[in-house]
């Protein structure tokens, strides 16, 4: 039989004769709306703590407790109807809403920092000092850096 999934997110694809056509379409509809332009609410162990509403999605944190035991790191998704798991891929980028910052999975769920601008040494350079000002900029416009607090 052949497999019926997509290789990277375990998209539900359709067979030939199968029954219940719409529930496997709709099923990979909704992985697809949680993966396109992702937005984490937060990073969480308790799903009990949350209210949910349908569309919105988590970080499962270390140590989740409930219905997210066994799924750290992976991003879990509020259907209306339960939580929808997807394990993340490498090089995976999200927004976290309540961070405001972006996360890059490398085999753990890595934050954005911020990288100061140069301030001292024995040589000031202006012209050099202001091509890096430029390159942090244009680095934290693209949500790379963390911009300066």
């Amino acid at each position: 039989m052949a497999i019926l999934e997509t290789a990277r997110f375990e998209i539900p694809l359709l067979a030939t004769g199968q029954a219940h056509k719409e529930l496997f379409h709709n099923e990979a509809l909704t992985r697809i709306d949680f993966l396109i332009h992702p937005i984490i609410q937060a990073i969480e162990t308790d799903p009990t703590a949350i209210v949910a509403v349908p569309g919105q999605s988590w970080i499962v944190g270390p140590g989740a407790t409930d219905e997210w035991l066994g799924h750290d790191d992976q991003i879990a998704g509020w259907t209306g109807n339960g939580w929808l798991f997807i394990p993340p891929l490498a090089l995976m980028r999200v927004y976290i809403e309540s961070l405001d910052n972006f996360a890059v999975y490398r085999s753990s769920w890595q934050l954005g920092s911020s990288i100061d601008s140069p301030t001292s040494g024995a040589v000031v350079d202006v012209e050099a000092r202001s091509a890096i000002d430029s390159i942090l900029a244009a680095s934290q416009a693209q949500g790379i850096l963390q911009p300066e607090v």
